[in-house]
């Protein structure tokens, strides 16, 4: 064989079989590091829009919240008060040397009871002069019945102190819980409230319209949140001078008032 047919030797020999498959092996590795990193850039890449895109929808989220909670307070605040009401109370007297606040639902059973064992002490203490009686009804419960009827009745009994006075709201409170429904269903008709409105003294057009149209949803949400505020989670709430009563009894109320005169 002659020199020049030798094709390890010459200008124009091609590698040996070795050295061409190492060749290949390192192109091939530089061309799969290529492709990781090209793979790792794109994750990165969908990483950023991914996160982006999130940060968005939960800024976006937040900004309704707050303005549907803006314009619920908003509206809540502009909503028109009944007159006769104080803070959100009915004060059945003033100038008693202990203020009792009682916070109830018109649909809670637990109301219902406190009422027929406490109401007539409560009525007494606030009669003698002993207490300042502030009733601040509330609407925790409109989950419970099938028509709000929380709501309902509460705006029945802002429609009557609003015209009638808060002397009128003894007797269309006491008429509440006499015929309060069961939860779980329908409470009270419209008209059943118009009537019960117009055996605690308050009649007319406007009456039924603002019992029919829910005048005062506006001042009910707004009481109920700031009760809420207050600390406020549960019915009934009875404060004797800013303490709670835990003794819910005629005996427990009388103790806890005495206790709060220093006698």
């Amino acid at each position: 064989m002659s020199p020049s047919s030798d094709p390890t030797r010459g200008p124009g020999a091609r590698p040996a079989p070795g050295k061409r498959a190492a060749a290949r092996q390192r192109i091939d590795q530089k061309r799969a590091a290529e492709r990781a990193a090209a793979d790792a850039a794109a994750r990165k890449r969908r990483g950023i829009i991914g996160a982006t895109t999130a940060a968005v929808v939960v800024a976006v989220a937040m900004i309704v919240v707050i303005v549907v909670q803006t314009a619920r307070t908003s509206g809540q605040q502009d909503a028109a008060s009944p007159a006769g009401v104080t803070d959100g109370a009915v004060v059945v007297n003033e100038g008693g040397p202990v203020v009792v606040q009682v916070y109830e639902d018109f649909l809670c059973p637990a109301c219902r009871q406190f009422e027929s064992t406490v109401g007539d002490t409560l009525t007494q203490l606030a009669a003698d002069g002993d207490i300042e009686l502030r009733y601040q009804p509330i609407a925790i419960l409109d989950r419970a019945s099938t028509d709000d009827y929380s709501t309902r009745s509460l705006n029945a009994a802002a429609v009557v102190v609003d015209a009638a006075g808060p002397e009128a709201f003894p007797v269309l409170h006491d008429a509440l819980f006499a015929e309060q429904p069961a939860e779980g269903g329908a409470g009270l008709s419209d008209d059943r409230l118009v009537e019960l409105a117009a055996e605690a003294g308050a009649t007319g057009t406007a009456v039924e319209e603002g019992i029919r149209d829910l005048r005062f949803e506006g001042w009910t949400e707004r009481v109920t949140e700031q009760s809420s505020q207050d600390g406020v989670s549960s019915t009934p709430t009875v404060l004797v001078d800013g303490r709670p009563l835990t003794d819910r009894t005629a005996a427990g109320l009388t103790a806890a008032v005495d206790a709060a005169q220093g006698t």
